[in-house]
Formats: C-alpha cells, structure tokens, sequence
C-alpha cells in the first residue's frame, strides 16, 4: 500500500508494461477517527469553499450528519439526503442523477458519504459538473472509492459501467468501516476475489485482441490480498486490522483499473453475472438480490469452476472443440434481444473476435496455461475463503431460483462486448453443462 501511495498525484513509467501511468488521487487517509479530520482534509486538496454533501437516509445517520455538523463551520455547506424511490433502499439507478445534478450546481466540490450507490452516483455527478469529488467510505464494500467508473442502471434497464473522474482523495474512518453491516463487508470481501479471474479474462482477451495489457494491477492488489483474503473468520468478528486490509486491497483495486485505463483489472465474468441479475431484478420491478459483492462472489465461483475445467484442457481438445461448434450467433441473441433490445449492439462488436477463435486460440494455449493459469485461485480454495468469511455459496441463498441462476451464467456474456470466461466457456462447449451444476 506504501509503494502506491508515495504514486499518488503523479505521472510515472511502469516498470512492466513500459507505458506512462498516472493516478489522480492525491491523497488516502485511513485511520481511527479520521472523520473528524474532514475539513482539513478537504482544505489540503481543494481551495473552494461551496461543498455539495452526499448521502442517503442510512448513510446520514453513520457518517453524514456529523459530517455536517463538521463542515459547516469551515465551508459554505448544501446537504443532499437521497431517499428510496420505489424501493426500501437507495440504489444506484439513473432516476436520482437529476436531483444530485441540480444540486450540485455551482459548487467546488462534492463530498460523496456511503457504500456502493453514493460513490458511483456522485462520481458521475462531479464528473458531469466538472467538479472534484472526494469519498467518504461507510464500508469496505467494493473497490468504487478509487475508480475511475461509474457503474448504475440506466432508464433503459441495463447495467451500464460509464468512465469518470476518480476521487481526489479518501478518508476512511477505521471504526465506521468495521461497525458497517456485516453483508457489506462481506460484499467487499467477495468482491475482492474477483482480481485475479478478471486479470485472467483481460489478459486471455489480449492474446486474441492485441489489446494492451499490464500486470501492475494485479501485481499492486497481491500482497494486500495475502493479509485478509485467509481471514474471513476474523472478518466475520470485525477485526479492525483484517477489515482496515480488506479496506485497503479494495482501494488498491480501484487503483488497478485506473492505472489500466479501464475496468478488466477488476471485472471479469463473475461481475457480468451480477449486472444480469441486477437488470433481472430491475425488469421485474424488484429490489436488487443482494449485494453487488455477494453476487459477484457467485460469480466468482462461477468462473473458478469454469477455469479448473479450461486447466484440464490441450491445445488439440480446443481446437477438436472449436472446429466442432457452429454458433449461430444471432439466433443466440435474438432470446436475450427481446428482453433487453439494446444489447444486441453490444453484443455483435464481440463477434468478430469469437468467429477467429478457431484460428488464434489453439496457437495460444500453451502461453494461457503458462502465463494465465497460474495466476488463479482453484475453486475449491475460492469456496473456502467464501465459506470462512459466511459468504453465499450457492445463488438460493440470495432468493435467485435455478432457473434463473442457468440463465445469468449462460446469458450474461452477452451484455458486454468484452471477452471473458464465460465467452470461451460457451465457445468450447462447457458452460451449458457447467450452469446446471454450479452453485445454484
């Protein structure tokens, strides 16, 4: 965590890729009681004194109100408390930016207090507006704090992952993090584990596509993840120290994908099954199944299982298995079409890249089972963290049916125009039987 943060504000070249890097941030403070440092917190990054505070009706009650009884004698303070429109909480949903928007209207800045849902909303907010943003965590939930996205459901009903200014800095307050609700830190634990399985899908992807990729991201997340990710014991009893770890290895993450320029670093597969299960929950007028962490360790164990499956495969088997198939890829769409009609724009991007698989990726293999594969967890040790920190382990448990579980793993590939696990594992002809069997 030092080394990162001695890079804070800086341009710099990295030492693997040989490209220039640059994080934003300018500063990261986690320490007890750190609230109460707020307003000279904000007074060394930013000169102005009109704050725009951002909040929703629990996450005032945590950190917001003493946060403005802390501001408004050193800032010209405006208050903004979200409240649930439709549903029994907050979610990140496109229907609240216009009310944050006009509020924000003329200020220097935005100071966003919660979880998941405040930071993505009021990052895209202050990116809109032009307007610095600073994050005010209420729990180690995801790895948002510090990213350079925003992710949220449009009006259309899909779950969009849009580019943002990130934060210019952070304040973490240690004792608010680890009295947050025992499911969100969950979720930021199971959310952890995706970095190595979306390192996994980025860097198979650019094999076949050229794109560019580096292993800084992952690299900067590692030793981090060695303190928490065997601890979820610890986690459970709200260990400050493992959960100030976790805290930070979630930080790190959003580094990760700032420094790649985009989300692979830290989403793979396992997350375009949560976003499926959002849009699912969305259509049918529902609340979220549950935490974007907690489905995304589902996922996880999703593309844990479908790797061990890919480790046990020869260059051969995969080209016997690509000359076999004959995908008819718009009869695959069209079913999903009809739901959601605007991914199938998405989705044909992608098209090309798996009609060349037959010719690039038997050549490749034998450079994924050297430089890929040793980079994951087996799924039997995935499910071990996950059992140990009380995680979900099968999607029932989270109130998604069978049915729905085999439609989120085998339909989810196609709502973004990113190669993933689940794309080869479609295209090799394992998933249809995989999704019958795991973890639902």
């Amino acid at each position: 965590m030092e080394n990162v943060l001695s890079l804070l504000g800086k341009h710099f070249s990295c030492p693997y890729c040989e490209r220039e890097h640059y994080i934003p941030t300018r500063e990261v403070l986690i320490q007890r009681e750190a609230l109460s440092r707020l307003p000279s917190f904000l007074s060394s990054l930013l000169e102005g004194k009109n704050v725009l505070l951002l909040c929703d009706h629990i996450t005032y009650q945590v950190a917001g109100e003493k946060s403005e009884k802390l501001l408004k004698d050193t800032h010209n303070l405006s208050l903004q408390v979200l409240h649930p429109q439709g549903t029994s909480r907050v979610y990140a949903e496109e229907k609240y930016l216009r009310g944050i928007l006009q509020k924000a209207e003329g200020q220097d800045m935005l100071v966003s207090v919660g979880a998941g849902t405040i930071t993505d909303l009021g990052k895209y907010a202050a990116y809109k507006l032009h307007i610095p943003v600073i994050s005010l965590p209420t729990a180690p939930s995801m790895n948002a704090y510090t990213s350079a996205v925003s992710a949220f459901l449009s009006g259309e009903g899909l779950k969009v992952t849009v580019p943002v200014n990130p934060p210019v800095g952070v304040l973490v307050d240690s004792k608010i993090i680890s009295e947050a609700p025992l499911d969100l830190i969950k979720a930021g634990f199971a959310d952890s584990l995706a970095k190595a399985f979306a390192n996994a899908d980025w860097k198979i992807s650019s094999f076949l596509s050229g794109e560019m990729f580096c292993p800084l991201p992952l690299k900067i997340v590692t030793e981090i993840e060695a303190k928490f990710i065997r601890q979820g014991e610890k986690i459970v009893k709200r260990n400050e120290e493992v959960i100030v770890c976790l805290m930070e290895g979630l930080i790190l993450g959003g580094f990760s994908m700032v420094i790649a320029g985009k989300s692979s670093p830290a989403s793979g597969g396992e997350h375009l099954i949560s976003h499926l299960l959002d849009m699912e929950a969305h259509k049918k007028g529902l609340a979220p199944y549950s935490y974007h962490g907690i489905q995304v360790g589902l996922g996880v164990l999703v593309s844990s299982r479908l790797y061990d499956i890919l480790r046990t495969f020869s260059a051969g088997e995969v080209e016997r298995r690509l000359k076999k198939r004959g995908v008819d890829y718009q009869e695959r769409i069209n079913f999903l079409a009809q739901e959601f009609p605007f991914i199938k724009k998405i989705f044909e991007k992608k098209i090309p890249l798996l009609k060349e698989l037959p010719n690039k990726l038997p050549p490749l293999w034998e450079k994924v089972q050297e430089e890929v594969f040793p980079l994951l967890y087996p799924h039997k040790e995935i499910k071990e963290y996950l059992r140990r920190a009380e995680c979900p382990l099968r999607f029932t448990e989270i109130g998604v049916d069978k049915a729905l579980c085999k439609k989120a793993i085998l339909q989810a590939r196609f709502i973004r125009d990113r190669l993933t696990v689940l794309d080869l594992a479609d295209e090799l002809g394992i998933l249809e039987e995989a999704s019958s069997s795991i973890a639902c």
